[in-house]
């Protein structure tokens, strides 16, 4: 059931952040959204839940769309989850029973792993950034990834890092949480499997700051290599920065999420100097600098790369269910979302599907002069 309702934002309880356009039709779909809207892992949850305001912007601006005999205006609920697993049950909660949202984003592994047995129960729809290998599974039917996750585009990164870097050293680090355990056994197998010797697994907390003591006891391994794994990026760049004042005289690595420019910005160019890392966008597409640009106007920063996978993820949630004739069966929607691919990106690459996924394009970029240098495409 869907609640058509005029409102510009509302505070309950916990923290709820309410978007709706300003024009509110007599017919309302409503995408709801829980991520971290505060704290480390901010970047990334602003950067969902704009892309989201962006999206419906969009549709809306066009009047709207018609599927099933019906008209639609879209509507985006969003809620701070702040990276804990009991916020994201109640604002899941909340978004279906109180706002009508059978359509849900997810951005993070905890909250994913906390609202999916509910929404597969419930037959809601959720599209989740969930890193962690657990959020997908051959049981599951109404979540989806809405982009590669390690499993699918390490294995090519590693690959690629074989074939041009010297290095074969190396040591990683990862938040003491289901991303960072699950991205962490998969990074070891694809770095031994391609000839890297990994000298030491390492986990932290999120609410670390001062890496001095555990930097000390990798470093003194001898590593060629640091890989920041699935660390938020401020953290990765402070990670970078201690332990290029540690001494540390080798490259850095980061195989998990985006984030190349808050990374330098708290390394320094010179530490993050050489740094091969993957990019979610094009810095260069002309359509990924009108999101971006979106973004600055409202929030009043640059965004984090994960804004375009949010969108692009919208885009094929949306013509799944004008394929399934509408909103109101979401069984159906379910179905056709993988059979609507493959369909264009907006920066113009090919969206495929997986199992419960849908396959984006990442690239490889090395950071040079405080700058990233795209120098290859997964897939």
């Amino acid at each position: 059931m869907f609640l058509a309702k005029v409102g510009a934002a509302l505070t309950v309880g916990y923290g709820v952040l309410l978007y709706s356009p300003t024009l509110v039709r007599a017919d309302t779909l409503t995408f709801g959204y829980i991520g971290s809207l505060t704290g480390g892992a901010a970047q990334y949850g602003l950067a969902g839940q704009e892309a989201l305001k962006a999206f419906a912007d969009e549709v809306n601006a066009k009047g709207g769309f018609d599927v099933g005999g019906k008209h639609y205006d879209l509507k985006v609920v969003s809620y701070d989850d702040q990276q804990k697993p009991a916020q994201a049950v109640a604002a899941y909660e909340r978004l279906t029973s109180v706002d009508g949202a059978n359509y849900i984003f997810v951005q993070n592994s905890p909250s994913t792993l906390a609202v999916k047995p509910s929404a597969e129960s419930d037959k809601v729809v959720l599209l989740t950034a969930a890193f962690s290998p657990k959020a997908i599974d051959e049981n599951t039917k109404y979540t989806f990834r809405l982009y590669m996750n390690g499993d699918n585009f390490v294995p090519k990164l590693v690959a690629w890092m074989k074939d041009h870097l010297k290095e074969r050293k190396i040591v990683t680090l990862n938040p003491n949480d289901e991303t960072g355990w699950g991205f962490s056994q998969g990074t070891e197998k694809f770095f031994t499997q391609n000839g890297f010797q990994v000298l030491a697994n390492q986990f932290y907390e999120r609410t670390q700051n001062d890496f001095a003591p555990v930097l000390t006891k990798l470093i003194a391994l001898n590593p060629e290599l640091i890989d920041v794994g699935t660390t938020t990026p401020g953290t990765a760049g402070l990670i970078i920065r201690q332990a290029h004042e540690l001494g540390y005289k080798g490259r850095f690595v980061q195989t998990g999420g985006p984030g190349w420019k808050s990374i330098v910005t708290a390394a320094g160019n010179e530490a993050a100097e050489g740094m091969v890392t993957t990019l979610y966008a094009d810095p260069d597409n002309a359509a990924y600098q009108k999101l971006a640009e979106a973004y600055q106007k409202s929030v009043g920063q640059a965004p984090n790369e994960l804004i375009v996978s949010f969108y692009d993820a919208a885009s094929v949630l949306l013509k799944a269910i004008e394929s399934a004739g509408g909103p109101g069966d979401t069984t159906q929607v379910a179905a056709a979302l993988p059979k609507v691919l493959p369909m264009q990106s907006l920066q113009g690459e090919t969206l495929t599907a997986g199992h419960q996924q849908i396959l984006t394009v990442i690239y490889i970029a090395e950071i040079k002069d405080g700058k990233p240098s795209i120098l290859g495409k997964i897939p």
